[in-house]
């Protein structure tokens, strides 16, 4: 089987690496990836004869715009992976967008025509699935759920040497979907538990607000880290003991499964986060997640009691690492795309 790859997508964010790493390990996928810079430079003659000679065609995460372009010039059955929903992100979870405008009703049409032109669309969860289907007026059956999955050769759990300070970890986007206001006042509940301190590593445009409500609120148990490149996200996540998930308030918080989950997982971490109908397709609250109300206290709560009961979470840390390790590895993923896009045949 031969798949082609292409429109302006990034080949080294984050799903579209695992997928394409279970592809090019699959000995019966040909893989020919042709990323563009954009449409108005796309080579038409060029991806046509690429497409000519290919059984299917992947538009990794955010080519929204490059679907249309596409299904112009090829009559090839192509697999459309939006991962987020442009409508969703700006007019309600950044907010950046009144509901009712004009803007509104563009990022609209941005999801809806790739969504319909699509001849098979993949979501992360299937809350996004049911979200896209019900929004956007989508057929369900032509949208198939495909965990982001992690990859596992390169998060993978090392020792650690035992810290005399215990270390609450986060990475992530500082953007409303990840409740970063939630995870400050948690650690101003805490700050005079001496030995915790919070470890933030990301950027984003909540960062400066969120450093202003870290200096009203005078706490000195949390260090930001800064942006960090993604080969060095392993090294730094190993050092803590406990890891945070997302706690926004946003509707897209409790559709998503981020991609810090899959890391943390695979790195053998004990993961506090959110509890959300999305979580819960993959994850056991108890069992290999700890799940909570995004409640500073709750969050809170549940830091000190992992920190009091290491044995619990150890254990929920070692299943966590069990389940990604096993179900949801870059050949697993991969292997679950092969059997959708076959169907299409």
């Amino acid at each position: 089987m031969k798949l082609l790859v292409t429109g302006n997508y990034d080949p080294i964010y984050n799903r579209t690496q695992i997928l394409l790493k279970g592809l090019r390990n699959h000995p019966e996928i040909e893989l020919v990836e042709y990323p563009i810079e954009s449409i108005k430079k796309l080579d038409k003659q060029k991806l046509k004869e690429l497409a000519l000679a290919t059984d299917f065609i992947y538009l990794p995460p955010f080519t929204h715009n490059s679907v249309k372009t596409i299904k112009k010039l090829t009559d090839k059955p192509v697999i459309f992976d939006p991962l987020i929903s442009k409508y969703l992100t700006k007019v309600f979870d950044y907010q950046q967008v009144s509901r009712f405008s004009p803007r509104a009703y563009k990022n609209y049409l941005k999801d809806k025509l790739p969504l319909q032109k699509a001849d098979l669309i993949l979501a992360d969860t299937n809350e996004h699935k049911k979200y896209f289907a019900k929004t956007f007026k989508i057929p369900l059956d032509k949208i198939k759920v495909l965990p982001i999955g992690a990859d596992v050769a390169q998060f993978h759990p090392t020792e650690k040497k035992e810290n005399t300070i215990f270390k609450v970890g986060f990475y992530g986007g500082f953007i409303p979907l990840q409740g970063v206001t939630h995870i400050v006042n948690a650690a101003e509940i805490l700050k005079n538990e001496k030995d915790i301190e919070f470890n933030l590593i990301g950027t984003g445009f909540e960062l400066e607000k969120i450093k202003k409500l870290v200096d009203l609120l005078q706490l000195k148990n949390i260090n930001f880290l800064g942006w960090m490149e993604y080969e060095e996200l392993p090294k730094a996540i190993n050092e803590f003991d406990i890891c945070l998930g997302i706690f926004g308030d946003t509707p897209k918080a409790d559709m998503v499964i981020p991609n810090k989950i899959y890391h943390y997982a695979a790195l053998k971490k004990c993961i506090i986060t959110k509890d959300t109908p999305a979580i819960k397709e993959l994850f056991t609250n108890q069992e290999n997640i700890l799940l909570t109300s995004n409640s500073p206290e709750a969050i809170a709560k549940q830091i000190l009691k992992m920190k009091k009961n290491t044995s619990l979470a150890k254990k929920v840390a070692t299943e966590a690492f069990k389940l990604i390790d096993k179900n949801y590895n870059a050949d697993m993923i991969a292997n679950q795309f092969i059997s959708f896009i076959n169907k299409l045949k």
